[in-house]
């Protein structure tokens, strides 16, 4: 489990605080559910035909802002909007992921509502173990 990406980020914040705190968010990320991911890995050990290269796996291009409220539709819990000096977007294009036949089945929704279900049966907690730079920082 990463705690520092956007979506699983903003949810733990809203079980845990009841607030949602979004520096800037109009900052696009590109999301893929874990469960889609490893349908990826899958999807190519089975294919025999598929073309090598490069292919993009990320599905719903959306705002951090609009990851919040996804959030909030959820979870009852406040959004509070600050400033920012990271305007950094990305955006990722699946179609060629998807030409091979590939199609995703799950989405931020999803994640939501399992990482709600964790956090509520005590199996997912808030720890340092769950993010890459708190665990970097204790390595170094």
């Amino acid at each position: 489990m990463r705690l520092d990406v956007s979506v699983n980020l903003l949810t733990m914040q809203a079980l845990k605080n009841k607030k949602i705190k979004v520096f800037g968010g109009n900052q696009t990320r590109p999301n893929i559910n874990i469960h889609d991911m490893v349908r990826v890995y899958q999807h190519f050990l089975k294919k025999d035909n598929i073309e090598s290269g490069f292919f993009n796996a990320g599905f719903e291009n959306i705002s951090i802002l609009d990851i919040a409220k996804k959030v909030q539709e959820k979870i009852p819990s406040e959004i509070i909007v600050t400033s920012s000096n990271d305007p950094r977007s990305y955006r990722q294009n699946s179609d060629k992921l998807l030409k091979t036949g590939f199609e995703p089945k799950f989405n931020i929704s999803d994640a939501i509502d399992e990482i709600t279900k964790k956090f509520k049966v005590g199996v997912l907690t808030d720890e340092d173990i769950y993010y890459n730079l708190r665990v970097m920082k204790k390595i170094l």
